[in-house]
């Protein structure tokens, strides 16, 4: 991956501020903040939920800004990304088959050990931890070209290993990855770490 392989500028005006983010970067990257500092607002103008008043969005040297989400090569995952009456082993398919990808069993189960999808049955009955899990590993079963984790691991219990293994993962998938979390403590196995402030990004690494 090179040095250009996201190169994010957008401005957003909100309600109580304007979101005036850039970053270029490869690998890995962490955003820290409060609550209402902007981070969601952010990840869902790259996930092309919202539309920026200005700026672009590149991804892989394609610039994605005006694309809609399904054409954009990114997953978003947030701690409500499940589908809760799908079986555990057909959820995490459902990934690989919406992108028409085909996956030998031996490699989903060697992802579902590294993350610890370890558990079977109806992803609604599962715990939170459980259906963070499971959500993320169906968004990579997809080969997106960026992931956006949106808190979508704040209720597992052994974050920092699970981000190491899940980092191992996508970093050999060559996969991009955006990760949100209140959590200062797992930004250092990042490649990147950016702090947002009433919808500004500082770099600290």
């Amino acid at each position: 991956m090179s040095e250009e392989d996201l190169i994010i500028e957008v401005s957003k005006g909100l309600r109580d501020f304007t979101i005036n983010a850039s970053m270029k970067e490869s690998g890995v990257i962490c955003i820290t903040g409060p609550n209402g500092s902007g981070k969601t607002t952010f990840l869902d103008i790259i996930a092309g939920l919202v539309r920026p008043e200005k700026g672009r969005i590149v991804v892989r040297g394609r610039d994605v800004t005006l694309l809609p989400p399904e054409k954009r090569g990114i997953a978003l995952v947030t701690p409500e990304s499940y589908i809760p009456h799908l079986d555990v082993d057909t959820h995490i398919i459902k990934g690989a088959r919406f992108r028409g990808i085909r996956y030998n069993p031996e490699i989903i189960n060697k992802y579902k050990e590294l993350l610890g999808v370890t558990f079977s049955g109806k992803v609604g009955s599962l715990s939170l931890g459980q259906k963070e899990r499971v959500a993320i590993l169906t968004a990579i079963l997809s080969s997106p070209l960026l992931l956006l984790l949106d808190e979508a691991i704040s209720n597992i219990s052994d974050r920092e290993d699970f981000l190491k293994k899940l980092i191992e993962i996508v970093k050999n998938k060559g996969i991009s990855m955006i990760y949100v979390t209140q959590d200062e403590d797992i930004a250092s196995v990042a490649d990147h770490h950016y702090v947002m402030q009433n919808g500004s990004l500082m770099k600290r690494y």
